[in-house]
């Protein structure tokens, strides 16, 4: 997610294979009407305080990588560095499944070649399993959708939803050149 001019932000959300199922169950019934998903962007500001109530009483535990000093031109080049920051960061909560959304071919592509590069690399803890699936599919990539979206919204100086969950979310900021 792109913020603001130069910030770009990753948002992962912790959720045990326990909690998963109640979690979808809490997601789906946030749906109006025929609506397929939540997604932030789609929102109005009344519909975005009601997401991040319902989200904070889950409470779910987050990461957010935030990266700042970002060329607007290249949003992909922050992803990786957000990205290589954020497999860490799973890696060191003990996670082993990440699931990311997917975006569309030429984009996951870019996800799947970091991924080999990193791996090659060490730079990533070797236990992690990835796979990417539809925000269609999979509701508990709606999670950090909206927690990502309350944070941007503090960034620009509007803090009251994003302190409704930031006392379950590890943000790491850190500077992209």
């Amino acid at each position: 997610m792109v913020l603001a001019r130069g910030v770009y932000l990753l948002a992962a959300v912790l959720v045990t294979p326990r909690q998963a199922e109640h979690y979808r169950a809490e997601l789906r019934a946030l749906l109006l009407g025929r609506q397929p998903r939540l997604h932030w962007r789609d929102e109005n500001a009344k519909r975005r305080a009601q997401l991040v109530e319902a989200v904070a009483l889950l409470q779910p535990a987050g990461i957010i990588v935030s990266g700042s000093g970002l060329d607007p031109k290249r949003q992909e080049r922050a992803r990786r560095k957000c990205l290589e920051c954020m497999l860490w960061e799973l890696g060191d909560h003990h996670v082993v499944d990440v699931v990311f959304e997917r975006r569309d071919s030429e984009l996951d592509r870019r996800d799947h070649k970091l991924v080999e590069v990193l791996q090659g690399r060490h730079a990533m803890p070797p236990r992690l399993r990835l796979s990417w699936r539809s925000p269609m599919s999979e509701p508990l990539l709606w999670l950090p959708d909206i927690i990502a979206g309350a944070k941007s919204l503090a960034n620009r100086g509007d803090d009251r939803l994003w302190s409704q969950v930031e006392a379950n979310v590890l943000v790491r900021n850190m500077e992209i050149r």
